[in-house]
């Protein structure tokens, strides 16, 4: 074997071995089972990519079984953010289906590249859902991983053209790492965050200690915020910033993503009601935070107001969730902060 094509190879396998290495401490550690899926497609993709070194058939099965598995990794990643509950028929069938297709490919076939071709398209929609599903918790990093994915993608396409006639194995070799190097780096960058780790500890309510429905004034917001922590807390939010990994909604004027106007009260009370709906169905509590109530008051009369706040508390005490209004006393006459405060239960 040339020279060139050894760096390559024992470069590239270096970095897989101590990714699924560095995964696995942290599934260890964390018990995460995305993170174990994510560790087993790091060690399946080793005999992947070597032009030639091992048999193409050998490659094409476990290239679609790696991709199997950095699908189901990925599924699993948003279920455990409660980002969205996903059919079986999907989580499962869909990587299942890739990894038959590449093995079964492999055994019937002299030169398969079923598992190169389909498996790069999905693993290139892999890079999107990521995007989409998990920028919003872990932002850049994110939507590193996503791109680095749809790149992989791609390149798993092509990889089969050129499989018995590399190119320039010094560009090759460059590519490559300009790949695997940033897509280690960002699995890295997530699996190890505070976020990450912490995330399991968070979801246990009962360490919150927070119940009920209330107002406060908004000077407290910040030590409420810290309370609340990682918690997955649904927040419609005017004056201040949200903390990393709520699902949190501006109110605003200026139309932009993830804005809601102040006249479209009906709107916070149809996402607060879908939102604490889908907490009890997967056994946990939801937490809303509606900050801003000086600002909606500006575009609203005061019975609208009231009758959102109404319907969301509703919902909220329905489903054994925890709503928390922050408004300022000094903002509102008596009768209407007597009214706020009744509807809050707080009288």
């Amino acid at each position: 074997m040339e020279y060139g094509p050894s760096v390559y190879i024992i470069s590239i396998t270096l970095i897989k071995l101590l990714a699924g290495l560095l995964f696995l401490i942290a599934y260890l550690r964390t018990r995460r089972f995305s993170t174990l899926l994510i560790s087993f497609a790091w060690f399946l993709s080793i005999p992947v990519a070597t032009f030639g070194a091992v048999d193409i058939r050998v490659e094409n099965a476990m290239i679609s079984l790696a991709y199997a598995f950095t699908l189901l990794a990925v599924f699993r990643l948003i279920q455990e953010e409660r980002i969205i509950s996903l059919p079986k028929s999907i989580t499962i069938a869909v990587p299942l289906a890739l990894a038959v297709t590449g093995v079964g490919t492999s055994l019937i076939k002299s030169i398969p590249d079923e598992g190169y071709l389909i498996d790069g398209i999905f693993e290139f929609i892999a890079g999107l859902i990521v995007i989409e599903s998990l920028s919003a918790y872990y932002k850049r990093n994110a939507k590193g991983l996503g791109i680095s994915l749809a790149l992989s993608g791609i390149m798993s396409t092509l990889y089969p053209m050129f499989y018995q006639k590399p190119p320039n194995m010094l560009i090759t070799s460059i590519a490559a790492w300009l790949i695997i190097v940033p897509q280690f780096w960002f699995y890295s960058k997530i699996i190890y965050s505070e976020r990450f780790f912490k995330w399991p500890q968070s979801m246990e309510t009962s360490a919150l200690k927070i119940e009920g429905t209330h107002i406060i004034p908004p000077s407290e917001f910040e030590d409420v915020k810290d309370k609340v922590g990682l918690y997955p807390t649904l927040a419609f939010l005017r004056n201040f910033k949200p903390f990393p990994g709520w699902i949190s909604y501006l109110l605003s004027t200026v139309e932009m993503p993830k804005a809601l106007y102040p006249t479209d009260l009906y709107k916070i009370t149809e996402i607060s009601t879908k939102y604490f709906k889908e907490a009890q169905q997967k056994g946990t509590k939801g937490i809303a935070i509606i900050e801003g109530l000086e600002f909606l008051k500006l575009y609203n009369d005061f019975d609208a107001v009231a009758k959102m706040l109404s319907n969301v508390r509703d919902c909220a005490t329905l489903n054994n969730g925890t709503l928390i209004v922050f408004a300022e006393e000094s903002a509102w006459d008596k009768k209407e902060w007597a009214t706020l405060r009744r509807i809050l239960g707080e009288e």
